[in-house]
């Protein structure tokens, strides 16, 4: 039987894109995150916030915030579409500490904060961060790259040290997963050809920075009152994306991907 999962929330419907580098941001889409780096191993990031009303109308960007990705920059990731030909199609792998590049959709958001309060707030799905809550990296598992309440699950992982204790990384250092989002890099939720594999990495997410400049082990990092103002923004019925590039796949994919 199939480890329940807690994370794959999914705004998009029945995420009718096709896995092709031609395919563009859904015209459904009223929300956009566009995350920009210099180039394939930069760590310092822009992270810009766009909305539009309809798909004919243009976008509106709502400010540019400083951001950073992982410690060994970018790689393409397994997402909405599939890498354009002729581009650098390395894809990132578990552990290479580099943030995936492209084009996805957003799971569950997640904090320290109970549920009934979120909801007050947040439009956006929302896990409280219990101490039974882990993210599971080692890929043996049914769950690999899924975040489940180990109090209900089977426990099926071999290494647990490679499973991530949520509310750990959300009370100690910089409290990372304080606020967060789960990214849907490497979901089964993707289309054909980018769903999840065992190799390709687990929990990606957007958090909280240890500062600017310091890289993560491939997630998006922001400050504080930047992560909050994502949360309390994300709308499921805009059904808002992620698209993360460097700046030289930014120019390319720009026409093709029908972004701002």
């Amino acid at each position: 039987m199939r480890t329940p999962i807690l994370a794959l929330f999914v705004a998009l419907g029945a995420l009718s894109w096709s896995a092709q580098a031609g395919a563009q941001i859904p015209e459904r889409t009223q929300q956009l995150i566009v995350v920009r780096t210099a180039d394939w191993q930069a760590i310092p990031a822009t992270l810009e916030r766009f909305e539009r009303n309809a798909p004919d109308q243009p976008w509106r960007s709502l400010g540019v915030v400083p951001a950073v990705v992982g410690k060994k920059g970018m790689g393409w990731g397994r997402g909405l579409v599939m890498p354009p030909e002729g581009g650098n199609a390395d894809f990132r792998q578990e552990g290479d500490k580099r943030a995936p590049a492209g084009m996805f959709a957003l799971g569950t958001a997640f904090g320290l904060m109970e549920a009934a309060q979120a909801a007050k707030t947040l439009k956006w799905p929302y896990l409280h961060l219990s101490d039974s809550i882990r993210c599971i990296g080692d890929n043996t598992s049914q769950a690999y790259n899924s975040l489940v309440d180990v109090r209900t699950v089977q426990r099926d992982w071999q290494r647990d040290q490679a499973n991530e204790y949520m509310r750990m990384d959300a009370i100690r250092d910089e409290g990372a997963y304080r606020w967060g989002v789960f990214v849907n890099h490497n979901v089964d939720s993707n289309p054909p050809g980018l769903q999840r594999d065992r190799k390709a990495g687990s929990c990606i997410f957007l958090h909280l920075w240890k500062g600017p400049g310091i890289g993560t082990s491939g997630c998006t990092a922001m400050s504080q009152p930047h992560m909050l103002a994502i949360l309390r923004w994300l709308d499921p019925v805009k059904q808002p994306v992620l698209v993360q590039l460097p700046e030289s796949e930014y120019q390319q994919l720009k026409t093709p991907w029908l972004l701002p």
